[in-house]
């Protein structure tokens, strides 16, 4: 089986799936496949499934695989879906498997809130994450989404950011203090 990353090439959307159980029973070999995959990348910390091909052909599943910063295990995160965002959007200036030697330039949230389904079927609902982390599940539910992102060259340097004061009303609107708020989520 010879699965390998499809480059220079936007991802295409992936419909929302129906029966998550009986879509992981029938695709259990697959879905190992593509774990091992992400396993073997030691270049990646996210890898949604429709960036790949296997065999030849895209593998078009509402999947991507999320690595454990801390101990760099990885898991599959099936059928995923961001909840809620949370927090001021800023720019960030990312890199992405399928766009080797340039960068992804987007707004992102400081934090997410989002729900999926394990390798084992089990739902699990309003997880939050914040940082660098929820910067990925953006990124990663982009590529599903088919959301065509600003391409850079590499070494691009992104604008100057306004800088919030602490103690001055959040731009998120939330009505409280910067430092009380969106401060919080970095």
């Amino acid at each position: 089986m010879e699965i390998k990353v499809i480059p220079d090439e936007q991802t295409p959307c992936i419909p929302e799936m129906g029966d998550v159980s009986e879509f992981i029973k029938s695709n259990k070999q697959l879905l190992d496949s593509f774990l091992s995959f992400a396993e073997s990348r030691s270049d990646a910390i996210g890898l949604a499934a429709n960036q790949i091909s296997i065999d030849g052909e895209r593998f078009m599943h509402r999947v991507f695989a999320l690595c454990n910063l801390k101990d760099r295990s990885w898991r599959l995160i099936i059928n995923p879906v961001i909840d809620e965002y949370i927090g001021i959007k800023e720019l960030k200036n990312e890199g992405c498997l399928t766009w080797v030697g340039r960068r992804i330039i987007s707004e992102r949230s400081r934090a997410v809130k989002v729900s999926y389904y394990d390798i084992n079927g089990n739902k699990t609902e309003g997880e939050f994450y914040k940082g660098f982390i929820s910067q990925v599940w953006q990124h990663e539910l982009n590529h599903l989404n088919g959301i065509e992102e600003r391409i850079e060259r590499f070494g691009f340097k992104l604008p100057h950011q306004k800088d919030f004061e602490r103690n001055k009303p959040c731009p998120c609107s939330s009505g409280k203090k910067y430092k009380q708020c969106c401060l919080l989520l970095i």
